[in-house]
């Protein structure tokens, strides 16, 4: 039943010994092999984190050098000011501070005009008060204007900044000269426009902004991403040009550094989301409007809405820009400047 192989015990011996040598050849070749890797992957953490601080030093130094605080009626406010002139209060959007509203009305320098650019709140170095929806925050800036002494003035805002600069037209009609709303946000201006399900999860948002260095490795990896968050359509970077696209990638390095306007971001929700619709025919300010229509945010529809309420209010539609309006400051900066000089400033 059982069948016996005979093992020839020599042999098996003598394989081995031939066997061994070779192996114990090998193993200093994959020791070897795994110190290059342990090493190029060390070396790469440490390009890595060397290019981070890098950035972040950078950033901290540039939101920590141009601005001022002053000490107000309603609170303390971070701002800024650029260029000689008429001044003109610009209120920013989300992700931005003081920083972003210099840059994104940079244009109306040349044309004469003082840019007064706050941090909202919870941006940057201006807190977050225990009331700070749109209502209290067009109040504080009363306060702040008061603060500098400015009776009236224009005031320009950007995406979710709309939302407090209309209700300085509706609250304080006597201090504001005139409202420009570039790429509106819907909060209280277009309620019918916000399509469920399109804003990103507060706890998403929570985590990107707390700390720096997840935005800052996004930006390096996932650029796409990057495009979807500030509102660009991918089919837009395509065609922009060397200017364009080096605006586009400053204005996202500029997010940074993204933790200290965490606080800002979240108490954006609060307005973005609701459902209340601001009187917009008892706007007596004179308005204008501008978007494009490839504004991933939607926020064409929303001046179209806000245009079509208040009375006499003027609308600029761009086919393209983003939300961003790349490309489109050649033609957006004289007209505002003549829409200014066309309105009553004191």
């Amino acid at each position: 039943m059982f069948r016996y192989t005979k093992i020839n015990m020599a042999k098996l011996t003598e394989k081995s010994k031939e066997e061994h040598p070779k192996k114990l050849k090998n193993k200093p070749l994959v020791r070897t092999m795994w110190i290059i890797i342990i090493f190029v992957i060390l070396l790469g953490l440490v390009l890595v984190c060397e290019n981070y601080r890098n950035d972040i030093n950078i950033a901290n130094e540039r939101i920590t050098t141009g601005s001022k605080i002053i000490n107000t009626d309603c609170g303390l406010i971070e701002y800024a000011t650029l260029g000689e002139g008429p001044p003109i209060l610009v209120l920013h959007g989300t992700s931005g501070g003081w920083d972003q509203g210099i840059e994104s009305a940079r244009g109306l320098v040349s044309h004469g005009y003082q840019i007064i650019a706050p941090s909202r709140f919870g941006y940057l170095r201006t807190p977050l008060p225990p009331d700070s929806l749109p209502p209290a925050e067009a109040d504080t800036w009363i306060c702040f204007l008061n603060a500098l002494n400015i009776q009236r003035v224009p005031v320009i805002s950007y995406s979710a900044g709309a939302a407090p600069a209309m209700q300085l037209a509706l609250r304080h009609p006597d201090r504001i000269s005139a409202a420009i709303f570039i790429v509106p946000g819907s909060g209280g201006i277009c309620p019918e426009c916000v399509e469920e399900g399109t804003s990103p999860p507060r706890i998403l948002l929570d985590a990107l902004y707390r700390f720096d260095f997840p935005m800052w490795l996004i930006m390096k990896i996932a650029p796409q991403f990057m495009y979807t968050l500030v509102a660009v359509p991918s089919s837009l970077v395509s065609t922009l040009s060397p200017e364009d696209r080096a605006d586009l990638n400053k204005s996202i390095m500029n997010i940074l550094p993204v933790s200290p306007r965490r606080l800002g971001v979240l108490n954006e929700g609060n307005t973005q989301g609701t459902k209340i619709q601001y009187p917009l025919d008892q706007v007596t300010t004179p308005t204008l409007f501008i978007s494009a229509a490839d504004d991933t945010f939607k926020t064409l529809p929303v001046a179209q809405h806000a245009s079509r309420i208040i009375p006499n209010a003027k609308l600029i539609e761009f086919p393209s820009g983003g939300h961003l309006l790349l490309g489109r400051g050649n033609e957006i900066w004289p007209v505002v400047a003549d829409f200014l000089k066309n309105t009553k400033q004191d």
